[in-house]
């Protein structure tokens, strides 16, 4: 009796056992949605590679505005190479050959002191020469002729003006290098400066550089109510100031009666000459 008893709690234990086998068996064969979402993720990312997304700019905002502004402002094309410039112009070509956008030089004269002041001259300093040297082989200057040219196509073009116009208003107001008035030749005042008549000779300039400099700066005085380069100003030349108004002559015959007082016709001298300049050949 005492033995089918103790067989009888052998075999309960056994079965409860075996239930507890059974439950847990079932529970770990069971689906595990979470891992299984992860490890697709997981695949997923994989297969998708590195992320693609920007990441926050570190520029700075002045800069990032700056180059929005420069994206959104029109521009204007300039003339195709292939498309003849204006009677009487050129348009300026780089060291390749090709045609760069913004110069257009030109070598137009009217009549009448109506020749425009502002523009950039399409000629060389060695016509400016030789067509002083035609009229006066020995001229006065601190430097020679065709040192004087280049400065003045240098520079001129610099600001904007024609070198043909401040050659021949130079020629003009020196003689073509005679001079024999008030100003004399040590003074390198290529356009009488300051030099207001009996007997005053106006400025003195070091150099015939600095004087064709302040002969420039004071005609941008005159054209351009606002200068075109840095060093058009009262330092460079002494009676920049004394210009009033500013951009007041925009053609030759604006400077009768302001460059030259009384000046009657005065634009219209100097415009002959520039013709004749532009008359010789290249």
């Amino acid at each position: 009796m005492k033995l089918s008893r103790r067989l009888g709690i052998i075999l309960a234990a056994g079965a409860v056992l075996a239930a507890v086998v059974v439950v847990a068996v079932t529970a770990l064969s069971a689906p595990r949605a979470p891992l299984a979402s992860t490890v697709e993720d997981a695949t997923h990312a994989v297969a998708a590679g590195p992320s693609t997304s920007t990441p926050p700019s570190t520029e700075p905002y002045w800069l990032i505005k700056q180059r929005q502004a420069k994206a959104t402002t029109p521009t204007t094309p300039g003339p195709s190479p292939d498309e003849p410039a204006p009677q009487g112009t050129s348009v300026a070509a780089d060291a390749g050959g090709a045609a760069s956008v913004p110069i257009v030089t030109t070598n137009v004269v009217l009549t009448g002191g109506r020749t425009a002041l502002a523009g950039v001259w399409s000629g060389t300093a060695g016509v400016l020469a030789r067509y002083l040297l035609t009229e006066n082989p020995r001229p006065s200057f601190s430097v020679p002729v065709e040192t004087l040219a280049d400065l003045y196509v240098r520079y001129a073009a610099d600001a904007g003006l024609r070198a043909d116009i401040l050659w021949a208003q130079m020629l003009h107001e020196t003689g073509f290098g005679r001079y024999g008035g008030d100003v004399h030749v040590h003074q390198n005042n290529f356009a009488g400066i300051g030099a207001t008549g009996g007997g005053d000779p106006g400025c003195t300039f070091a150099t015939a550089e600095a004087g064709v400099k302040a002969h420039i700066a004071h005609m941008v005085a005159y054209v351009f109510a606002v200068s075109p380069v840095s060093w058009a100003n009262a330092e460079t030349d002494p009676r920049f100031q004394a210009v009033n108004p500013r951009g007041s002559a925009t053609v030759l015959a604006d400077l009768d009666g302001r460059w030259a007082v009384p000046g009657v016709g005065y634009g219209a001298r100097i415009e002959q000459h520039v013709a004749a300049i532009n008359r010789v050949n290249p």
